[in-house]
């Protein structure tokens, strides 16, 4: 990072609302291991809005339950605390960093890459055997990845369409030009916004190092690993338009820290269109 060049970027960044205490207070709950599904409810419930948002989505498409479920206690019983948690984050955290006015991107496609890649994410995790609880961690993380670059469209729209530009006509990685146009790049702006918002590691680290991901730490990498997958395999399927057109590879040794081979991901295809629609539901709670 260039601080010189950075600066102006990181005084927007300090300048940027801090999530509501409302769901900075679910994210300690939730996190404590003593903590029940009635210690929880109490907190959101202090939110009614965000109850609603956070029921609505838990009766939508996206979890597909027979049943309805009327109350916030009832969906932490059901889908844990972690889950609760991470649809709050996810709801509180599209919500802020909703786009108005102009934009060096589509923001529709922008929206449709980044559920692409959690909802891959969320395959690969089913697949490598993560436990249930943690399988909304995979997907929040695709979800938050690149929020990074919505920094950097509402600061300069006009210089980041040029950069946008610049890369797509060289067919080089967006994050270099913008480390040399901006002193800093959206992966790095997600590391920080991750720490401004008090995240937990494995959610940082996605957001800082989805494209270097052999700079996780080792207990989170496998996470990472599935972040960086999931990122240029929506791209190769074309699910949305990220602003970024360079596809990374993943070696050999990736795959085998990731615990999954790529024929598997192939297989997955089918299902991420469908999986896109039915999690498009985040976007239209967050609204």
């Amino acid at each position: 990072m260039d601080d010189s060049k950075a600066a102006l970027v990181l005084r927007h960044i300090d300048r940027m609302p801090s999530l509501s205490p409302t769901v900075a207070k679910i994210m300690q709950v939730a996190n404590d291991p003593t903590s029940s599904a009635n210690d929880l409810n109490k907190v959101i419930s202090l939110d009614p809005v965000l109850a609603a948002k956070v029921l609505k989505l838990v009766n939508s498409a996206y979890f597909g339950f027979s049943d309805k479920v009327t109350s916030t206690v009832r969906a932490i019983v059901v889908l844990g605390l972690n889950t609760i948690k991470n649809l709050a984050l996810s709801t509180a955290a599209l919500e802020t960093m909703s786009m108005k006015g102009q934009s060096a991107m589509n923001m529709d496609e922008f929206w449709k890459h980044v559920l692409g890649v959690g909802v891959t994410a969320k395959l690969i995790a089913r697949r490598i055997g993560v436990n249930k609880n943690f399988l909304e961690d995979y997907f929040l993380a695709g979800l938050m990845h690149d929020m990074g670059k919505i920094v950097l469209n509402r600061l300069n729209p006009v210089g980041y369409k040029k950069v946008i530009t610049v890369c797509a006509e060289k067919g080089v990685d967006l994050q270099l030009v913008e480390s040399r146009v901006f002193g800093i790049n959206h992966a790095e702006i997600g590391g920080l916004l991750a720490e401004k918002w008090g995240l937990q590691n494995s959610l940082r680290e996605a957001m800082a190092f989805h494209h270097y991901p052999d700079q996780a730490s080792p207990e989170n990498r496998q996470l990472v690993l599935a972040i960086y997958i999931s990122n240029a395999f929506t791209k190769v399927h074309s699910v949305g338009v990220s602003g970024n057109t360079y596809i990374q590879e993943l070696g050999e040794q990736g795959w085998a820290d990731l615990g999954m081979r790529p024929e598997a991901l192939q297989e997955m295809a089918g299902m991420l269109v469908e999986g896109v629609e039915r999690a498009s539901i985040f976007l239209q709670t967050a609204g």
